[in-house]
Parts: structure tokens; sequence; C-alpha cells
């Protein structure tokens, strides 16, 4: 077994990858970080075109697309498809985050509660401009201090 400690980055396919570091950095507030493989020969043999941005501590790849990618209708703004990622906030943050979804016009479903016995409070649903769906959410749990995750020695 591998035993990973924790999840280092990911990618996000994307059709532009202005429109969505745009996206990312102005509506998320996440930091541009780098752009790799803007060589047309490295594009050529097959290598990955996408620009990094930072959100929080957490690095997220944005992908140019090599292929068309399906994506749900632009009315749907919930549900898994394939393209879909979960970012945290805290209950406070979460509020002040519906206002600016709703200063910058952009179109999402909620605050879904969810049931009071589990740790999710509220999402909200909604999708960059590629597409991709997004949720952000606050944790009930958000103040509950966890022990450290405990080693096992394989018994």
């Amino acid at each position: 077994m591998a035993e990973v400690q924790s999840l280092s980055h990911s990618a996000i396919c994307v059709h532009d990858l202005k429109e969505a570091e745009d996206f990312y950095c102005g509506i998320l507030g996440a930091h541009a970080h780098a752009g790799v493989n803007f060589i047309t020969e490295d594009t050529i043999k097959g290598r990955s075109v996408h620009k990094s941005v930072v959100l929080e501590d957490y690095l997220i790849a944005l992908a140019l697309a090599g292929d068309f990618m399906p994506m749900p209708p632009d009315e749907q703004l919930r549900g898994a498809h394939g393209f879909r990622h979960a970012f945290t906030v805290g209950c406070e943050r979460f509020n002040r985050t519906l206002d600016v979804m709703r200063q910058r016009g952009i179109k999402f479903q909620g605050p879904v509660t969810h049931p009071e016995k589990g740790p999710f409070g509220q999402s909200i649903y909604f999708k960059d401009p590629s597409g991709n769906f997004l949720e952000i959410l606050w944790r009930r749990d958000e103040n509950v201090a966890y022990d450290a995750t405990p080693e096992f020695n394989g018994e």
C-alpha cells in the first residue's frame, strides 16, 4: 500500500486558460502561480499546457483541454458529470462568498442546507466558465480539533 499522506494538487481541464485564470483568481481569490509547456514542440509531443493557481494552500493546475470536453447545459448548476470540485470555507466567509457571487452576477444554486447530523452546513453550487461544476461549503465541525491520524504498524 502506498500510504499517501495528503492531496497535493489537482488539475481542472478548461477551454480557455486566460478566462479560467481570471475566474479562479478574480472570483475565488486564487493567486496566479506559473505557466507550463507553452513551447510548441512540447505541446506537439503531448505534454499538457497549463497555468497553476494557488487557492489558500492548494495548487490547482488549470489544464487546457486537449480534446472536446462535453459539458452539461448552461442552466444545470449542480451535478457530478465527471467535472466537479468542492472547496471549504468558514461559515463567516461562506456568507461573504454569497455576497461576492451576487455582486459579480455568478449564477449559483443554494445555499443548500445539509442534514443536521452530518459535518457539512451549507453549500452553493455553480460552474466555472468552462462548465466544470464547483461547490463551496462550510462545515459544522470547522472548530473541532481532531487528533492526528494514528500510525499503524501493519498489524
